[in-house]
């Protein structure tokens, strides 16, 4: 597991977002400041300032160009053509920082160059590798974020919607009709009725009542799209990202900083550096684990500056050491204090790269479960919905309707006079029963159906059934096996794929079974199938692969 998470952390910094706006803008603050190499402009702080900004302005033409040279740049090639842009943009950097006093006639002193391009190589390799890795990993946890948040609303509207549309159902056509059926129900009640009176209000109810209703009932399906809802924006995700920030990893932390202290060190202090340098390694190890035993706070501006100020003090106590370590050997240190500044937005820099790596599984897999339970509970109000509408629209008609015609037509054939208030009663009791009992549970097909229904109003699915499917889900074990495929391969879908369109397909399989074909973009994130893939093999034969530049799940269900 870690192998793989290394290897698509590497990918990541020769991938799309190698060279962006961001490995400029993200450097600027190193480049104008106390990492601009302040000490070799003669002048003030605005001659500083005005030669860095220069030279990181020149820099940044340096990395358009490196990434209009990267765009055709494919296969091995490419990150052996990233990481030397990185190095040539770092050996430039001092350069530039020269020619840039030059323009402004602002006297600049080399200095050691060639030690000041080692740290600058180290330096960007290091900053420009890190800020590639962020960058991909904001596009991909924001799509993710946003794709599955908008999903995840829609199916719940979708819930919230059906149980209204069912809600109204009720109300407009059960409780309206059997209300009727008890206000005449009390009105014969209240005074002897002659059978033709009795038989007219039947009628009457059957034609004026029952009919419109079931007209109603069969004219209003369920829509087959939730209304539109708004995806997750901006702010939402940098709460949710900000809030789940954590420590930076001891270790890599650690041994990052230490690596990009090196050649700084060696050019200031000589040899004597690299005991100052393990110490300072010992020192952050330590200071790191206290770090990350720390109570984060749940709220994210409390708790980004929460951390902010403990690697703060990191930076403080590792100057500290590195100070009195080279007091010891007998050097006099003058430039050992911009640890303070440059370790805090280092570690804050890897904690919110490993923070947002974790963050982006973690939303995968509780979107996906949330989404899945919401998709499930709009499955069942649909089904709930069309079987209620269904089966109300035939029990209007052919049922209530045909027994208050039927009643009318026996209370009019009736030779004598008397009382048929009894009798209304029992013809309107059987008619209010029959509206108030139970339905029947929704078949294989009608299940697939709304569950497919339902997908759609979450996700952009096509679904194709092929001829002599349908035929085939009449058995119970198969049919439920039918819909856990279903619903795992499309929330697989929406979890490792890139927002394109997804395809589904149920046709039938030798001999006399199913198949279930699911096909999404993206790549597939690990070889190894989950908990529920493994399910699904027990029940039939499961194939994950990618195929024509999309991923394609195939369970074929004897």
């Amino acid at each position: 597991m870690l192998q793989t998470n290394v290897r698509r952390s590497v990918a990541r910094v020769y991938g799309p977002s190698a060279i962006t706006v961001w490995s400029w803008l993200i450097t600027l603050p190193f480049a104008v400041t106390v990492m601009s190499g302040l000490q070799y402009v003669e002048g003030g702080p605005l001659q500083v300032l005005a030669v860095s900004a220069l030279a990181h302005g020149i820099l940044g033409g340096v990395l358009l160009a490196g990434a209009a040279l990267l765009r055709p740049v494919r296969g091995r090639a490419r990150p052996v053509v990233v990481f030397l842009i990185f190095a040539v943009a770092g050996g430039l950097r001092p350069i530039l920082f020269l020619e840039a006093g030059g323009l402004l006639s602002i006297p600049v002193v080399p200095g050691d160059l060639v030690g000041r391009i080692a740290i600058n190589v180290v330096a960007l390799v290091a900053a420009f590798s890190l800020i590639a890795v962020g960058v991909d990993l904001v596009r991909e946890h924001r799509g993710v974020f946003r794709r599955l948040r908008s999903a995840q609303r829609a199916s719940q509207r979708d819930v919230e919607s059906a149980a209204e549309r069912l809600r109204e159902l009720r109300a407009g056509t059960v409780d309206d009709v059997v209300a009727a059926l008890e206000e005449a129900a009390a009105s014969a009640a209240a005074r002897p009725m002659e059978p033709s009176a009795a038989a007219r209000m039947l009628r009457r109810l059957a034609e004026d009542v029952v009919r419109p209703a079931s007209h109603r009932v069969y004219a209003t399906p369920a829509p087959d799209e939730a209304a539109e809802v708004s995806a997750a924006g901006a702010r939402e995700w940098s709460a949710a990202v900000l809030g789940g920030m954590r420590a930076a990893p001891p270790l890599m932390t650690a041994a990052l900083f230490s690596v990009l202290v090196v050649p700084f060190g060696m050019l200031l202090f000589g040899p004597v550096s690299a005991l100052a340098i393990a110490v300072g390694f010992v020192v952050l190890l330590v200071a790191n684990a206290v770090v990350a035993r720390l109570r984060l706070p749940h709220h994210p501006i409390p708790r980004l500056l929460l951390l902010g100020g403990a690697y703060t003090a990191v930076g403080v106590l590792l100057t500290l050491s590195g100070e009195t370590t080279l007091l010891v050997l007998g050097v006099r240190p003058d430039a050992v204090w911009f640890e303070v500044l440059t370790y805090p937005l280092i570690a804050l820099s890897v904690a919110f790269v490993v923070s947002l790596a974790v963050r982006t599984r973690l939303d995968q897999a509780e979107l996906e479960t949330a989404l899945q339970s919401n998709v499930a509970a709009a499955a069942r109000i649909r089904a709930e919905y069309e079987r209620e509408r269904a089966s109300l629209a035939r029990l209007l008609h052919a049922g209530v309707q045909s027994e208050l015609i039927a009643g009318a037509l026996s209370l009019t054939a009736s030779a004598g006079p008397g009382d048929a208030g009894a009798r209304m009663a029992e013809i309107v009791g059987r008619a209010r029963d029959a509206l108030r009992g139970p339905h029947s549970e929704p078949g294989a097909a009608e299940q697939v159906r709304t569950l497919l229904d339902s997908w759609s109003s979450a996700i952009d699915l096509t679904a194709r059934i092929g001829d002599g499917a349908w035929e085939r889900l009449g058995d119970a074990s198969r049919s439920a096996a039918v819909v856990d495929a279903i619903s795992e391969g499309l929330a697989n879908a929406v979890r490792h794929g890139d927002g394109s369109p997804v395809a589904l397909e149920l046709r039938p399989a030798d001999p006399g079974g199913v198949e279930v074909v699911v096909r999404s973009g993206g790549v597939l994130a690990a070889s190894e199938a989950g908990i529920g893939l493994k399910q699904l093999s027990e029940r039939g034969t499961v194939a994950l692969r990618e195929r024509s530049g999309r991923v394609e799940l195939a369970v074929a269900i004897p």
